[in-house]
């Protein structure tokens, strides 16, 4: 006979609350992750820009530009974990199903499943390190690893991993499925210690999609929920040193609000033990926000920078910005594009990561 302990992640500084449950499988650990939104974003979202045009002239000056070019980064597969491909489609449908269920119960449309294998390749990562992070082993944060795959969406990510210490056989798939039923009712229904986070994530009804990440062996399992929000049909996507291009057709009745650009050092390679320890056990954020990009006559009330072209007809949009008032030199500058309703809410819609090296 075994004790299962529960571990809910706090926001900030890591803080568990204990939970002591009877099991028949073995000793359990299980802890559920989640990814908040910068709380510089959900400020930004209530009060950053003035909705008063002010025809005044921008004041932005804009420094000598600077020599540097952007990398195509690429990363090598992690450890092979015992995981089934065919059992993993399997789990990742059932997956789905369990979270629809959930967003159904709340009168929300059901979210699609995505392909970005950013989920699955972080699963197999961490599954095969024996720890649970945002960060994977190569240093990358969610947003960077779901731009490297392909991603041009915003993406928002859950985590959760079940530790079974000591085991020595492969968990039986009706035990998989167990763990993934018990770790999204955890999510659901016991996560006021993290202020709802994981649920406010899941019950989110701007995301459209969400990608699946499952791997296990016989110490751990590990489940990724990263879920997309899909708001945009993009006709171009494009950057070119520090000009970028953003133009598309919105998928639903929006309009462009304003882009916010945040900024990371190169990511480097974390060890196990780093992924245990702090910062890395804990949730992360965008970085550091530079500025953010506004259409003429509109102020902000941090760093900011007019686009160069910022236009939108019925639901067709395009927005040309050159961030080279902001360019520090190599990092990660991630874009994040926030939308706005008809309602007025204020959404995002896309966090793409430029890598400069």
């Amino acid at each position: 006979m075994f004790l299962e302990k529960i571990y809910v992640m706090e926001k900030g500084p890591a803080r568990l609350n204990r939970i002591l449950l009877l099991s028949l499988t073995g000793f359990i650990f299980i802890i559920l992750y989640f990814s908040y939104i910068s709380p510089q974003i959900q400020y930004l979202k209530q009060n950053a820009l003035s909705t008063t045009k002010s025809y005044t002239i921008s004041s932005s000056t804009f420094p000598v530009t600077e020599t540097f070019s952007q990398t195509n980064t690429t990363f090598s597969p992690p450890i092979e974990s015992t995981t089934s491909p065919t059992n993993v489609t399997r789990f990742i449908k059932y997956a789905l199903e369990v979270i629809n269920k959930d967003r159904l119960e709340y009168g929300l449309k059901p979210v699609e499943l995505g392909t970005n294998p950013a989920a699955q390749y972080h699963a197999e990562d961490l599954a095969s390190m024996l720890c649970l992070s945002h960060w994977g082993s190569n240093g990358m944060k969610p947003y960077m690893r779901y731009t490297i795959f392909g991603g041009k969406f915003f993406v928002q990510e859950n985590v959760a991993a079940v530790f079974m210490f000591g085991r020595t056989s492969i968990p039986s798939d009706e035990e998989i499925l167990s763990f993934i039923s018990q770790t999204e009712h955890e999510m659901m229904y016991n996560d006021a210690s993290s202020d709802w986070g994981h649920r406010k994530n899941i019950l989110d009804p701007m995301h459209t999609h969400v990608n699946i990440g499952i791997a296990y062996n016989s110490q751990i399992f590990v489940m990724v929920q990263d879920f997309e929000n899909i708001l945009i049909k993009w006709s171009e996507f494009s950057t070119k040193n520090t000009t970028v291009t953003l133009k598309g057709r919105f998928l639903q009745n929006l309009r462009p609000y304003m882009v916010l650009l945040y900024y990371d050092p190169i990511p480097s390679p974390l060890s196990s033990k780093d992924l245990r320890n702090a910062p890395y056990n804990g949730s992360y954020s965008f970085g550091e926000l530079l500025g953010t990009i506004v259409n003429k006559g509109y102020q902000a009330n941090v760093p900011y920078i007019y686009a160069t072209k910022w236009r939108q007809d019925g639901l067709d949009f395009e927005i040309v910005f050159d961030f080279k008032a902001f360019f520090k030199g190599e990092g990660v500058y991630t874009i994040v594009f926030e939308v706005e309703d008809y309602k007025g809410s204020v959404n995002f819609a896309t966090s793409y990561s430029i890598f400069v090296k």
